[in-house]
């Protein structure tokens, strides 16, 4: 199914605002990537509509998925992946604080994190998808998503939270496996699948 609400060939700036009030206004869809569990009204949570999560997950995987080298890269990608929408509709979130950070490799983790943001303001990859994302949509996610992970420090890491969430994965999961890759779009599998494939 296309992307006939948030995402255009050619968007107009009108297009554009009302697009940018359905998807990051008062009357929004809950979809919420907050650095932790405590979340106000106020705060720099990103809060998007369900075709901004899809895009924005995408887009970071497709940057993502070129560059990572580590295990720990891998591990981080597959996390974002997982936490699509793919989950249930307009019931999507995460907090910074609870991906799989590790803290002997943290700094090392959060510069790769900080590259896959830059990739993907580079439009890395994005010939790969069947739409035009709208870039002052995605944009603006990208820059909010930068500004949580710019407030992580090793400190805040939530222990166990790694540890819980590689217990939860079954021998079969893509996360045991060597990270296996979708042929087509060659971004990491999640137990789910290719979140670019399940998304067209």
């Amino acid at each position: 199914m296309g992307k006939t609400v948030v995402f255009f060939k050619e968007t107009s700036k009108e297009t554009a605002d009302e697009m940018a009030c359905f998807g990051h206004g008062e009357n929004r869809m809950s979809n919420i990537i907050s650095f932790d569990e405590r979340v106000t009204p106020d705060d720099d949570s990103l809060v998007m509509s369900n075709g901004g999560t899809d895009v924005l997950i995408s887009v970071l995987a497709l940057s993502g998925s070129v560059i990572a080298q580590t295990e720990n890269e891998k591990r981080l990608m597959v996390y974002l992946l997982e936490n699509d929408q793919i989950r249930g509709r307009g019931c999507v979130g995460f907090e910074i604080v609870e991906m799989p950070w590790t803290i002997e490799t943290f700094e090392e983790d959060k510069a790769f994190m900080k590259k896959v943001i830059g990739g993907a303001k580079k439009k890395t990859g994005w010939e790969k998808l069947d739409y035009h994302p709208d870039e002052r949509l995605v944009f603006h996610d990208l820059r909010a998503f930068e500004k949580l992970i710019d407030r992580m420090t090793v400190d805040d890491i939530k222990e166990g939270a790694s540890r819980n969430w590689m217990s939860e994965a079954e021998e079969n999961d893509p996360v045991r496996c060597g990270f296996p890759r979708c042929g087509k779009h060659g971004i990491f599998l999640t137990c789910f699948g290719c979140q670019i494939c399940n998304d067209t």
